[in-house]
Formats: C-alpha cells, sequence, structure tokens
C-alpha cells in the first residue's frame, strides 16, 4: 500500500538515509508494505533494504545495518491498516447483535481483525482469516495473538459461532504452535453449550499447545435486555458458576504441578456468581487476561491496600462519592472505608444498575452517563463524584450513551473525576492530592 512519510526524527536512521517528509516507503527487504504488520516486521531486523519513493517521484533503495531494538525514527500518515476487517460470525452469545438501537456507529462494528490481534491485544475466531492472510501470520511471527476458542469441539464451535467455519480450531492452533507463534485464549461460556465435559475437552486439548497456548481465560456470556429475534440463552447461574469454577479449579492444580502455572482463569464474574471469594493476588501469577476481567477485583483490591500503607502524602477531611457496578460494588465500599478511615474522607459508593442494557449486565465497564444520572439525582454525592476510567470509550470523555463527562456532571450538580484500576491511582484520588 505504501506509507506516506509525515515527519522524520532528528538524528535518526530515516534522516541519515536521506527521507523526508512527502517520500513514500514502497518496500521493505524487496517486498511491497501491505500494512503496519509488515512495517514492523521489517524494522526488527537488524539488516534491511528500503524503498523510497520521494515526493518529486524518484525511487531509491537504502540499504540498512542496525540494532533489532532500533527504530528508523519515522511517522506516517494514518494508522497503517487502512479498511478494518470485521467478522462474519454470528455468535450466539454476541455482545454487538444485542445493543440496543441508536448507539453511534463504531459500536455496531464486529471486528476480528488478526492485525489488531497483535498490536491491541483483541481477540479473534481466526474464521474470518483466509488461508493467504493465515500464512502471512506465520511468516510474520506475529506473536502473541489472543484467541477465542470458545471450544475445541468442532460440533460445538460451529454452532455457537453459527460458522462452518468454526470448525478446525485445533489444526490453526497447531499451525501456529508449529511456527513458535505464542497465543492466549478465551472460552465465553454458554451454560449447558460449553461448559462441563465440554469445556473439560477444550481444556485437554489446549494443553498439547502449551507453552505456545499460554493462558486461558473463562469469561461468563453477557445477555442484555435486548435479544430481540435471537437465540434464547440462560445466564450464568449460581449452579452453572460454580461448576465452571470446579473444572478450572481442577486443573490449575493439575497445570501447576506439571508445568509451574495454574493456566486456566476465571473472571471475576464467575466467582462473584458461585458466591466465592476472589482467589488470592499470587493466584493470577502475571495477570495477563485482567482485560477479560480476570484478577481485576483482587488486582485493584491488593494494589490498593498496598498503597494506601506507604501513601506519606496530605489528605483533607471531605466528603466524596462513586458510582461503579453492582458486580464491583461490596469490593469498593470496603476499599473506600479502609482509605476513608485513614484519609478522613468520608465516601458514598453507589452501586449503579444497569437499565440501558438490562440489569443482567452488572460489570462496571458497561455503565451509562443515563443511568448513573437517573439513579444519583438527589443523592449525597459530596464535592465530587468518581467514577472508573473503563466506562469511557474511544479515549475520551464519552459513556457508552454518548453522554460527556460534562454532562453528566452539569446534571448532577457536581465535578466527576475518574480513577484507573491502580490502587495508588485509587488512594490518591479519595485523597484529593493533585485537586484544588
Amino acid at each position: 500500500m505504501g506509507f506516506l512519510v509525515t515527519g522524520v526524527e532528528p538524528g535518526s536512521i530515516a534522516e541519515e538515509i536521506g527521507i523526508q517528509p512527502g517520500d513514500t516507503i514502497t518496500a521493505m527487504g524487496g517486498e511491497p508494505l501491505l500494512d503496519y504488520i509488515d512495517y514492523l516486521f521489517f524494522s526488527a531486523k537488524e539488516e534491511l533494504t528500503l524503498t523510497v519513493e520521494t515526493a518529486g517521484g524518484e525511487t531509491f533503495e537504502a540499504e540498512i545495518e542496525k540494532d533489532a531494538e532500533e527504530m528508523l525514527g519515522i511517522s506516517f500518515a494514518g494508522d497503517g491498516f487502512g479498511k478494518k476487517r470485521s467478522c462474519h460470525n454470528k455468535c450466539i452469545f454476541c455482545f454487538v447483535d444485542q445493543l440496543p438501537r441508536g448507539m453511534r456507529k463504531t459500536l455496531y462494528f464486529k471486528d476480528d481483525d488478526w492485525r489488531m490481534s497483535f498490536v491491541m491485544g483483541n481477540y479473534i475466531t481466526l474464521t474470518n482469516v483466509n488461508e493467504a492472510e493465515f500464512e502471512r501470520i506465520l511468516r510474520r511471527k506475529t506473536s502473541p495473538l489472543y484467541i477465542s476458542v470458545h471450544a475445541t469441539d468442532d460440533d460445538v464451535r460451529a454452532y455457537m459461532l453459527s460458522q462452518p467455519k468454526g470448525r478446525g480450531i485445533m489444526e490453526r492452533l497447531r499451525r501456529l504452535r508449529d511456527a513458535g507463534i505464542h497465543f492466549e485464549c478465551q472460552a465465553v461460556l454458554v451454560g449447558g453449550v460449553n461448559d462441563g465435559p465440554v469445556l473439560e475437552k477444550t481444556i485437554r486439548d489446549l494443553e498439547t499447545l502449551y507453552p505456545y497456548a499460554e493462558s486461558l481465560a473463562l469469561v461468563p456470556l453477557g445477555l442484555t435486555g435486548h435479544r430481540e429475534g435471537l437465540k434464547q440463552l440462560a445466564p450464568i447461574d449460581k449452579k452453572c458458576a460454580e461448576g465452571i469454577l470446579d473444572i478450572a479449579e481442577k486443573w490449575q492444580g493439575h497445570f501447576l504441578k506439571k508445568y509451574g502455572t495454574r493456566f486456566v482463569f476465571g473472571a471475576d464474574e464467575l466467582y462473584i456468581k458461585a458466591g466465592r471469594p476472589i482467589p488470592a493476588y499470587e493466584t493470577y501469577e502475571d495477570f495477563k487476561q485482567m482485560e477479560d476481567g480476570v484478577g481485576l477485583l483482587r488486582y485493584l483490591t491488593d494494589k490498593t491496600r498496598r498503597a494506601l500503607a506507604a501513601f506519606e502524602g496530605v489528605s483533607r477531611h471531605r466528603e466524596i462519592s462513586i458510582a461503579t457496578g453492582v458486580d464491583a460494588a461490596p469490593y469498593i465500599a470496603a476499599l473506600a472505608g479502609e482509605c476513608g478511615k485513614k484519609l478522613d474522607v468520608r465516601v458514598h459508593v453507589y452501586p449503579i444498575r444497569n437499565e440501558f442494557f438490562g440489569e443482567t449486565i452488572t460489570v462496571t465497564g458497561l455503565l451509562t452517563g443515563g443511568d448513573i444520572i437517573s439513579q444519583l439525582r438527589g443523592k449525597a454525592l459530596g464535592e465530587k463524584l468518581y467514577v472508573s476510567s473503563c466506562m469511557l470509550r474511544d479515549r475520551e470523555n464519552v459513556f457508552l450513551d454518548d453522554l460527556t463527562k460534562e454532562e453528566v456532571s452539569r446534571a448532577l450538580g457536581v465535578p466527576l473525576g475518574t480513577i484507573d484500576n491502580e490502587g495508588e491511582d485509587f488512594v490518591r484520588a479519595l485523597a484529593g492530592c493533585g485537586e484544588d
């Protein structure tokens, strides 16, 4: 596709070989550049050939020798990926299919782009990757990838994805293994479909791919109140969650003894539904599946307590509030109580019911500004209301229902702040550090 140069870092390799803004990088290593994946692959080499078309229409090649980690020092127009690749599956549990109408268009886009899996950590099914692209994955050594396995049983997986191409996942995973590509796995669990014996088979099959298959996250499906015309599915209840965790904990013991890692990790939501305590911090090892809701509450709890014990800043007496999801509310309330005592801060913690998507959705990251406004209007909020940064999307101060932080703040008549999932950030926010 060619990469249009918009900037060259002073003193960089690019400046040294004469690249200027307005030039186009057309090939690397003698191969045309298809996208940013190709650029990353060749840039990591210690020796490469760069083909450049100047703004004046001339072409030259440059032979480069460098350290593997040394960057070329070039900025490009756009993101280098072109059109994003969408998903053609019809997963029975697809969350996008359960969104209410009238939301911004970007939320209805189903991403299943392997390039975004490599660069951003997005989960993909591999059913939307043709053979030519799969071969490019193998050649480019794009590692790690994030794979939505769901089930290794071909019949079950094809049913769950409503896609004949759902079959054959193990064959492709073995090819990734044989190419030396590592990958994280997830299984979105639907009761009576891919739990029980099917889940046992999935774990046994993935064990044959270890250590290239690095972990498996077990995540309950999310059911909104907008499933008109969709397959009727039951939410994961207490009994089902207990069964899933029993399987996970059995296999954790097996993997830990044999490989030194637990490999299988249950999402926090499963422990909450089962009425079981969130496991200890060390149980989550390196927290590599936290973006899937695995260990999020344990990470926040322990990090906050450590930060609180080490806090030496100055706090002042004040009254504030926190809006959070129903699942997280008891944990946030406990932390707020501990922090409040040491910091001399009175904290109101409000669990927000998800009326926008439906009350079966209980996680914090899917709360909307409208629900926060309707449920907190008239409540004691103190001098500031805090929400988790995971409620905001597109790297902007915008909630899922397109209300902005400023709009929510005006509606409630109180400043609105955000807290990241880091213990130090939680403590500093409650203490009012850096605030007027």
